[in-house]
C-alpha cells in the first residue's frame, strides 16, 4: 500500500496544485450492514483518496461529499449532513474520489448493500501547508516510539 501511495503522490500533487508529501495508507474491508458516518478526518488526511477495490456482490456503494468546505475540521460525526450541501458518487470497483478530507465532511448514507467491499484511503498533506508535521503520519510514529 505505501508503494501505491508513494506512486500516486506525484499525480494526485498535479491534481490539486500543490507539493504533497504522503501520510498514510489505510485498506478496510466492510461488511454488509456496516456504515461509515459522515464525518471530517484528522490532519493527516489534507488530501484524500477513497478508491473502491472490489464488491461482493457488485452492488455500487455512494461515497457523499460535502460540497462547501469548512476551515476547521469538527470532531463530531453523523448520519447525515443536516443542512450542508453535499454530492454523492455511486463508486464501482476501480473508482476513486479525491477530496480534502480535512476540509469536507464525507461518508456514507446508505448501509452497505454487498456482503462485503473493500477499499483503500491514500492520504497526504501540503508540503509547505498548515497540516505539514503530519507528513508520514509522524505524531502516530511518534505515539508508537513512546509506547502510546
Amino acid at each position: 500500500m505505501l508503494g501505491f501511495l508513494w506512486g500516486l503522490t506525484p499525480r494526485i500533487a498535479a491534481e490539486v496544485g500543490a507539493e504533497l508529501l504522503p501520510t498514510y495508507a489505510y485498506f478496510r474491508a466492510y461488511q454488509h450492514g456496516d456504515v461509515c458516518r459522515i464525518h471530517h478526518d484528522r490532519p493527516a488526511c489534507e488530501h484524500s483518496v477513497s478508491l473502491t477495490i472490489a464488491y461482493g456482490d457488485d452492488r455500487p456503494w455512494a461515497l457523499s461529499v460535502q460540497t462547501t468546505p469548512t476551515d476547521t475540521p469538527r470532531p463530531e460525526v453523523t448520519e447525515d449532513f443536516g443542512a450542508e450541501p453535499y454530492g454523492s458518487v455511486a463508486m464501482q470497483p476501480g473508482d476513486g474520489v479525491l477530496y480534502q478530507g480535512t476540509h469536507h465532511r464525507h461518508g456514507r448514507l446508505d448501509a452497505n448493500p454487498n456482503s462485503w467491499s473493500a477499499h483503500l484511503f491514500l492520504h497526504w498533506v501540503e508540503k509547505d501547508g498548515r497540516y505539514a508535521d503530519h507528513a508520514f503520519d509522524r505524531p502516530a510514529m511518534e505515539r508508537a516510539a513512546r509506547g502510546q
